[in-house]
Formats: C-alpha cells, sequence, structure tokens
C-alpha cells in the first residue's frame, strides 16, 4: 500500500499569516506518507529554506522545484518521500503573469519505479487552460508507468480523464472542500489506471488555509 499526500503548506503559514510550519511537520509526522508533493515552498535565506527544513525534521529525501526567483532563493514546488529518488526535472509550464513549474520525479517504491508528477496551477484562467492542455498531452504520451499526479489546481472543476481518475470522485468525495474558509477543492491528487485507489481523506486541521489531501493506493498487478 502506498500513501501519498498533497499539501499546499501556504509558505508556512495559516489563512490569517501565523507561522505554522512546526505544526504542519507534525501533521506531515503523525500521516507517516511514503510521498508527500508540497506546493507554496520557499527556498531562500529571507523565509527559510522549508523544503530541506522540513525533509530534515522528516528524514525524509527532497527533491525542489524553483518557480519564481524570491528574497536571494527561489519559491515553488517540493517532492518528500522515504524512498530513493531516481530522478527529478522541473518541466516549465505556460504562464501569461507568474511562472509555473511541475516537478516530475521517479522513485524506487516497493520493487517498482513509480512516477509522481507536483504541480501548482494559475489563478488566472487563460494561463491554467494552458497548463491543463500541456499536463494531458505529457499524460498521454507518457502513460506506460504507475504515476500520480497532484497539486494546487486552482479550480473546482478538473478532470484528467480518460488518462488519470480523480482519487475524490473514486470514493464520492469530490464535494469535500480543500480549502475550507473559502468551500472550494483546489487541490487534487489524480491516479493512472495502474492503481486500485483503496482510500481518500483529508486531514481535519488548518495549520495552512489548504488541507492535505490523503490517498491510499494499491498497484493492480501487485
Amino acid at each position: 500500500m502506498l500513501r501519498a499526500v498533497s499539501y499546499n503548506i501556504h509558505s508556512g503559514r495559516d489563512l490569517f499569516w501565523r507561522k505554522r510550519l512546526e505544526q504542519m511537520i507534525q501533521a506531515m509526522k503523525e500521516l507517516n506518507a511514503d510521498v508527500i508533493g508540497l506546493q507554496e515552498v520557499h527556498q531562500n535565506p529571507k523565509y527559510g529554506y522549508q523544503a530541506d527544513f522540513i525533509a530534515q525534521q522528516l528524514n525524509y529525501e527532497v527533491v525542489f522545484a524553483p518557480s519564481i526567483p524570491l528574497a536571494g532563493g527561489f519559491y515553488g514546488n517540493a517532492f518528500l518521500t522515504r524512498h530513493p529518488f531516481k530522478d527529478a526535472t522541473v518541466i516549465q509550464l505556460p504562464a501569461k503573469r507568474e511562472k509555473r513549474t511541475m516537478l516530475a520525479a521517479t522513485i524506487s517504491w516497493s520493487g517498482r519505479d513509480i512516477s509522481v508528477w507536483n504541480t501548482h496551477c494559475s489563478l488566472n484562467q487563460a494561463s491554467r487552460s494552458m497548463q491543463l492542455r500541456m499536463l494531458k498531452e505529457l499524460a498521454a504520451e507518457q502513460s506506460g508507468i504507475p504515476r500520480l499526479i497532484m497539486g494546487d489546481f486552482n479550480s473546482p472543476s478538473i478532470s484528467l480523464l480518460p488518462y488519470y481518475a480523480d482519487c475524490a470522485v473514486v470514493h464520492g468525495k469530490e464535494n469535500l472542500p480543500t480549502i475550507p474558509a473559502f468551500r472550494r477543492r483546489l487541490d487534487y491528487i489524480f491516479a493512472s489506471g495502474h492503481w486500485n485507489v483503496c482510500s481518500y481523506d483529508l486531514y481535519p486541521y488548518t495549520w495552512s488555509d489548504h488541507l492535505p489531501v490523503i490517498v491510499e493506493l494499491r498497484l493492480e498487478d501487485a
């Protein structure tokens, strides 16, 4: 069984901009995931090297994808895992204003290579549409390996069918908001057809303005 989490950590702060990184780390310890995709992560001297710090506290491996230069460093997305990374690539996504990236990594898990993608789509609808089109094209081209696609998609109505199933929809939980203050679901985990989606849940504590999305999956041929 693989446990995966997607979590927008909102720069390590809650809805009211209070520092909550330590509480988020404790939540991640409790979640005990195999792989965690983080969005809105700082790697700079002003706000802290958050990806590195979280990985150190969890004793996980980490890769970081810089999206924009900020405060003498960067701001972007990260993957954390208790398993070895085989490779990781930062893919630039089309955007009209603020740059956006996708972090694509391969992890050695249970004797298999699995692919995980992590992104944070634009608020701007035109940019987001271009980004989703590119994601779908990449997904169609690279369908041979078990894959999860996760992140903050900044939209309550995202589909990657027919290539990837929405894990919330599989369990009838697509109406649960992942950003409770605005009663919207913006955060998703999608699974390729190689996976049986065994469970879908949200972690109930609002240390960030987003809730962590948690799925448990089993490979169909395992």
